[in-house]
């Protein structure tokens, strides 16, 4: 972990480096965390090491990737490694966006203010604890983890991109609970994130709660914490993660079309099968409604998708398999893609036309 106190400056840093399932490519002074799954070679987020060796490490980490003939497949990843790997010819389409809480920021005027005052009238409160604490601590949370899981458009965990609860205390690791009549309703575990050895801030990452009690407990948790976290030495934010595929700005020129294409068509109309907008307009309840007045509440940055070749559509789809938004199996995908857009185009239309159905049917069944 000496790497990730050095260089984990980016979310998914402590996920990567602590996940057992991710390998260390090595070369020089540096690192990068990658996967290898239904033969695509997978990376996420940064390379683990200084400004001056990323460029020989990436170098020699495509080489490796096609000595072993697999295709590449970079997810969650900055503007500055996005240009790195294009130097060495492989695209960078936009992937979505983060939203980091900066020291400054208030509820004032936020959309997300109003939630969580509602949250805290309701009779919720919020508190920090070690999961050892209370020995019935971690069956409660798992309870809540089930329930949640059996809510989610997406079944299936979303392996690289979130870490799933392992219901104990590790280091640079803090988890907050929110209780609602002395009963357990959610909790969020919060990782660090790391520049030469100085934590800098934390990253919202295992997320749970009862949607069924119709309250705001993640922004509650979130507020909570925050007034925590700010007052440490070092803090700069605290990261909400990313809103896949929203917010597209493949401006820069070394997007790849036929990706960008899937990606616009998935948050347009994929909506039944991952809830795209829904995360992004939650996430954006905490934005300014200036950030030129307000340049100390919120940052926004954009993450990259690194693929290589003009065609990387079979990659692409076997990577969101590994992730698990889409389905295991390439038929299986192109039936559940073509259902899934099909449904949004529908809705899409619907809202958008003055035709109704319900009057032809009442006439076709008369």
């Amino acid at each position: 972990m000496e790497s990730y106190k050095k260089f984990g400056s980016f979310t998914m840093a402590y996920s990567i480096k602590a996940d057992p399932h991710f390998s260390q490519f090595v070369h020089g002074a540096g690192s990068i965390a990658y996967q290898d799954v239904h033969g695509v070679r997978i990376f996420v987020g940064d390379p683990f090491c200084r400004a001056e060796d990323a460029t020989p490490l990436v170098e020699a980490f495509i080489a490796e990737t096609r000595r072993q003939r697999l295709s590449l497949v970079g997810m969650q990843c900055s503007m500055e490694t996005a240009r790195l790997f294009n130097g060495f010819g492989c695209d960078a389409t936009h992937m979505g966006v983060e939203t980091l809480i900066l020291s400054d920021w208030s509820m004032k005027g936020k959309n997300v203010g109003r939630r969580i005052r509602k949250a805290f009238k309701s009779g919720l409160t919020i508190s920090e604890a070690r999961w050892d604490s209370d020995t019935t601590l971690a069956q409660q949370a798992e309870k809540i983890s089930d329930s949640w899981r059996s809510t989610r458009k997406a079944k299936k965990a979303l392996g690289l991109l979130l870490r799933e609860p392992t219901f104990k205390d590790t280091p640079d690791e803090r988890t907050f609970f929110a209780w609602l009549d002395h009963e357990l309703v959610g909790y969020v575990t919060f990782e660090a994130m790391y520049e030469n050895n100085q934590r800098i801030g934390w990253y919202a990452n295992i997320n749970r709660r009862d949607d069924s009690r119709n309250i705001a407990i993640f922004d509650a948790i979130v507020a909570t914490a925050l007034a925590s976290f700010r007052i440490e030495p070092g803090f700069q934010s605290l990261s909400l993660g990313i809103a896949p595929l929203a917010g597209m700005h493949n401006t820069h020129g070394f997007s790849n079309r036929v990706v960008e294409l899937i990606t616009d068509t998935s948050f347009k109309f994929g909506n039944d099968g991952y809830n795209y907008k829904g995360i992004f307009q939650s996430k954006k309840g905490y934005w300014p409604k200036s950030f030129e007045q307000n340049p100390n509440q919120v940052e926004v940055k954009d993450t990259y998708c690194i693929t290589s070749g003009i065609m990387p559509v079979n990659p692409v789809a076997k990577a969101f398999m590994g992730v698990g938004i889409l389905p295991d199996g390439l038929m299986q995908t192109a039936l559940f893609a073509t259902k899934i857009t099909a449904m949004g185009m529908w809705r899409e239309f619907m809202d958008n036309s003055r035709f109704s159905p319900a009057p032809l049917w009442r006439a076709l069944t008369t």
